[in-house]
């Protein structure tokens, strides 16, 4: 099993685990820091010109838009 097989199911992970949290407030997600820092590991080691996850993509549109919670 590669780095990056095993790095996107930590993302998936995180990802849903945001999506319910925010669900069970009744508010929009906001992805939290260990999310946006898998994504970006991802990023760094995804192959050129190879499609992205829909979860990858959906954390794109956030990344950098709002401060981050760091007490999370």
């Amino acid at each position: 099993m590669t780095t990056n097989y095993v790095l996107l199911f930590c993302l998936k992970q995180n990802y849903h685990l945001d999506k319910s949290n925010a669900a069970i407030h009744c508010s929009t997600v906001r992805f939290s820091p260990i999310t946006f820092r898998l994504y970006e590991l991802l990023m760094s080691e995804w192959p050129e010109g190879e499609d992205i996850t829909q979860e990858m993509a959906e954390i794109r549109e956030h990344y950098g838009t709002y401060e981050e919670d760091r007490g999370r």
